[in-house]
């Protein structure tokens, strides 16, 4: 199946006007703190496709988001699963869950979800086991609060479980109410107000 079959077929690509090249499709979660229900959006300045290889080569400002989740990387390498390209019957979208077989991302790699960012030297997405690693001088952060690896440290986010471990030493910065507003509270009480006296 050539390319242009394919972006009709499979339903993978969605190719804009102008020099940058955006990916819309429903797809997994791909990326920490992800929405399941939302697409893939991959913005780029180039794409190189590898119908051999059957792999997207995105370089120049990469910029990929799942809904509150985007990932900013140098470039990065989409593989595909083969029964994309061969097997797929024409006007059929595909499984969503078997376009994308593996990522690599390379850096420096920054994520964020909602407050929280992560940084590393590249990163990788496997579906097989549906783990996001961030690799290389990892470094997280929320708030004030900064959690920064030794250069061969690497973060492994289960996709599955959402949890995730960093391996390879850590050093911690935790500030008191860290990612919380500073600013004073109203105080509350569960205590009955004090009954007034009656006029006489």
């Amino acid at each position: 199946m050539n390319l242009f079959r394919f972006l009709v077929a499979g339903g993978l690509l969605a190719l804009a006007a102008g020099p940058a090249i955006a990916q819309k499709a429903p797809a997994p979660v791909v990326l920490p703190g992800g929405d399941s229900k939302a697409p893939v959006s991959i913005d780029a300045a180039k794409l190189e496709y590898s119908d051999k290889e059957q792999k997207l080569v995105y370089s120049g400002g990469v910029v990929a988001k799942q809904g509150d989740s985007t990932m900013r990387s140098t470039t990065l390498v989409i593989f595909l699963a083969s029964s994309v390209i061969q097997g797929a019957p024409a006007g059929s979208t595909g499984n969503s869950e078997s376009q994308i077989k593996r990522m690599e991302a390379a850096g420096p790699v920054t994520i964020i979800s909602k407050d929280q960012v992560g940084t590393g030297d590249r990163a990788t997405y496997n579906r097989e086991d549906n783990k996001f690693l961030l690799l290389g001088n990892v470094t997280l952060s929320q708030g004030g609060n900064i959690i920064k690896g030794k250069p061969e440290s690497r973060l492994v986010y289960d996709l599955t479980t959402s949890q995730a471990v960093i391996e390879g030493g850590v050093n911690s910065l935790m500030t008191p109410g860290g990612g919380e507003d500073p600013s004073p509270k109203p105080r509350t009480t569960s205590q009955a107000p004090a009954r007034q006296p009656k006029a006489q």
